[in-house]
């Protein structure tokens, strides 16, 4: 619905002279509150001078002042690995001291992670792990949950000594060599599949859980190295061996598929290290090679096989404890082919994953205008089911409201505003989080309209050139506004739930997906297609003609071309863009890949979106007028009948002005209230608002970072 600027007036009070036509009530008058039959005179909504949410975060702020908080690294590592105060012997006696763990609880706090098992060895760790397990003791009988820390690598000074057959669980690159933690040499990689390394993780969580009694279990290095160095040990050739296997037991397939019939003569890869100018593992652009593209899916099934063995063990010793993965996100490049992570393969095997990444803040990179967020991540994590820690801790009200929006709350863990990142943060954004948690971000399921298809060939068998489409579309529709979702191979069967699913960069289509696209526009869906769809088969062999159907009505739905996505990155700007490296300290040099300060809007993106817009009659479930700089998220709470909206403003310092928002009704009946919540006031305000039938429309006053807006059906 387009709001006229006489009726944007009318609303705010400013067509007679007044300052803001929206009145601030308590919260029972705002979410009882009826359609408001004219503006109100009400004063202006700039940030109050002192807010009961900025008050207890000083209150909590100056009970904690003194407190030592807690860290997921024991002292000996920080003594082995060097870089530390000479007080730290001190630190960590304090750190576990009861007085200083009641100083936190006093204060409100109900999570910490502390360390548990660093990988020197469970005999060597015993003394730091004692201390661990007394002060988990003292944390739980004062009400807090506690997150022990597992790591995945290997101290060969200590760990060997200990354990001699370790050595024999190590990862092994192409050329047999051990694989170090970067320049830590003292540290190896362990490889996953070694029997022997999986039983001895499960003695560490039997530790963790039965002795700690730990409410968490938080597994670090849950990835595999790039190549050249991804393990090569004879376990996982083997199993790679017997995964072709299975895969191709028929010989004319193998035939086929890799032009030799029987598949027990295939060796993987074996890089010399002498490779021609752009013909080695890190220069490739596209994964053509078929046992380079069969061994990069049997990685990813690896690492998932390993986090499933994990996370089962876990459940079986107490299905209560929750599992979380340093995983890291989903990015702009392939993060399949290099670390052999594909999280829908994670799916009901995580609860909790990290983030922990460099370069990906939210901001508005101030050299080339790019909107940066985690918000991928956090729609990917939402349809795996599984919750997200932020790469650094919620002090940062953006980084904060991003994680009120688009994070999702599994009941297993201790989450939101006291989970991991937010449980020492004493801000006014995270009191006001604390606040209204439980009645406003649990609990809820995502409204979308469309779905952006991430298909498992095109995606894994590109390095980044099918990652750059893929990541400006889903770019245009952060930024537009446009609920949508991330939607993988795994997820197919629930496609039926969009009203539009948009291929940009899916230039790998089998016969069979084709088939089911071709049935999902049959009945009633509309395909929208921007670049070389199907270009490619599912082996990435080009075709003469795309298995798509032609654009134009077919059944009860419709094929859509929009226009190819013309960036907008490539302008001076870029040359003092920093290109972020996501997983710093142990990668090798990749591909070339598109950077999180070139996530700059298309420059035909308004195109695009009018494009899009066209190709849905019926509409989006919610449009606004906000500006290009704010994003939006959309969800509903079945148990309370309100559907809520929340907005962010990503231009730090500066209002937005007033804007609109027609909302289509996601519950039968009336609409009883529109309140908007705001850290920077101590109440919500009830918003004027007009209906249909099916539509509310209201006006979110100006916005300076985050605003939540609850629409409530009469019962």
């Amino acid at each position: 619905m387009k709001i006229s600027r006489r009726k944007l007036m009318e609303w705010m009070g400013l067509s007679g002279g007044n300052a803001l036509g929206t009145q601030w009530l308590g919260a029972r008058g705002a979410l009882g509150a009826r359609p408001l039959a004219a503006p109100m005179d009400a004063a202006p909504l700039p940030a109050e001078t002192t807010t009961r949410w900025a008050q207890l975060a000083t209150q909590r702020s100056e009970a904690t002042k003194d407190v030592t908080w807690l860290t997921h690294e024991p002292l000996i590592y920080l003594l082995r690995r060097g870089d530390h105060s000479d007080a730290e012997a001190a630190r960590y006696d304090r750190m576990v001291d009861p007085n200083n763990l009641k100083s936190m609880a006093d204060a409100g706090v109900k999570f910490g992670r502390i360390f548990f098992y660093k990988g020197f060895g469970l005999e060597y760790e015993k003394p730091h792990i004692e201390k661990a397990r007394r002060a988990a003791e003292t944390m739980h009988r004062l009400g807090m949950k506690v997150s022990v820390y597992v790591a995945g690598t290997m101290f060969t000074e200590t760990l060997y000594r200990e354990v001699p057959e370790a050595e024999g669980w190590e990862e092994r690159d192409c050329w047999n060599h051990w694989i170090p933690y970067g320049i830590k040499t003292y540290r190896h990689f362990a490889c996953h599949n070694q029997p022997g390394f999986r039983e001895y993780m499960k003695r560490v969580m039997r530790a963790g859980v039965q002795d700690l009694k730990a409410d968490e279990l938080a597994f670090d290095q849950i990835s595999l190295q790039p190549e050249p160095r991804s393990c090569r040990c004879a376990r996982c050739l083997e199993a790679f061996a017997a995964f072709l296997r299975k895969r191709y037991s028929n010989r004319e397939v193998a035939m086929r598929r890799f032009g030799i019939a029987d598949v027990d003569w295939i060796r993987v890869n074996q890089w010399d290290g002498h490779e021609s100018p752009g013909e080695g593992p890190t220069e490739l652009a596209a994964i053509d090679d078929p046992v380079l593209q069969e061994w990069t899916r049997f990685r990813c099934e690896s690492l998932a096989s390993y986090a499933a063995e994990l996370y089962n063990y876990a459940k079986s010793l107490n299905p209560n404890v929750a599992v979380s993965y340093n995983m890291k996100g989903i990015y702009s490049f392939n993060r399949y082919w290099t670390y052999a992570v594909y999280h829908p393969l994670f799916s009901g095997h995580v609860d909790r994953f990290s983030f922990d990444t460099s370069g990906y803040d939210a901001r508005i990179d101030s050299a080339t205008g790019a909107l940066v967020s985690q918000i991928r991540s956090y729609k990917m994590a939402r349809s795996i089911g599984s919750c997200c820690e932020e790469s650094d801790f919620l002090d940062d009200e953006l980084r904060t409201s991003l994680f009120m929006a688009f994070g999702y709350q599994k009941p297993v863990c201790t989450g939101g505003p006291w989970g991991p990142g937010a449980f020492n943060v004493f801000t006014p954004a995270m009191e006001f989080f604390r606040a209204h948690n439980d009645r406003y971000y649990t609990e809820t399921d995502t409204v979308t309209d469309v779905a952006v298809l991430l298909n498992w060939p095109s995606m894994a068998y590109s390095v980044s050139a099918t990652w750059i489409p893929a990541t400006l579309m889903e770019q245009i529709l952060i930024q537009h506004k446009v609920p949508f979702d991330l939607l993988f191979d795994e997820q197919l069967e629930s496609i039926n739930r969009y009203r539009a699913v948009i291929l940009a960069g899916q230039e790998c289509i089998s016969e069979a997906q084709a088939a089911l696209l071709t049935r999902y526009v049959q009945q009633g869906g509309t395909l929208i297609i921007s670049g070389r769809a199907g270009k490619y088969n599912e082996w990435r062999e080009e075709r003469t003609a795309s298995p798509l159907p032609q654009p134009g009505r077919i059944g009860k739905g419709q094929i859509v071309v929009i226009p190819e996505i013309v960036r907008g990155d490539l302008h001076a700007a870029r040359s003092t863009a920093t290109i972020e490296n996501p997983e710093p300290g142990i990668t090798l040099k990749k591909g070339a890949q598109l950077s999180p300060s070139q996530w700059v809007l298309p420059k035909n993106h308004a195109e695009i979106y009018q494009s899009i817009v066209a190709a849905m009659p019926a509409g989006f479930s919610i449009r606004t007028e906000a500006p290009l700089t704010t994003v939006m998220e959309l969800c509903v709470r079945a148990k309370t009948k309100e559907t809520i909206a929340h907005f962010i403003n990503f231009e730090r310092g500066k209002r937005t002005a007033p804007f609109a928002v027609t909302l289509r009704k996601q519950f039968p009946g009336a609409t009883s209230s529109v309140a908007c919540f705001t850290a920077d006031q101590n109440e919500p305000a009830g918003l004027h608002f007009e209906e249909s039938s099916d539509t509310v429309t209201f006006i979110v006053p100006p916005l300076r970072v985050y605003a939540m807006v609850v629409v409530t059906s009469a019962d």
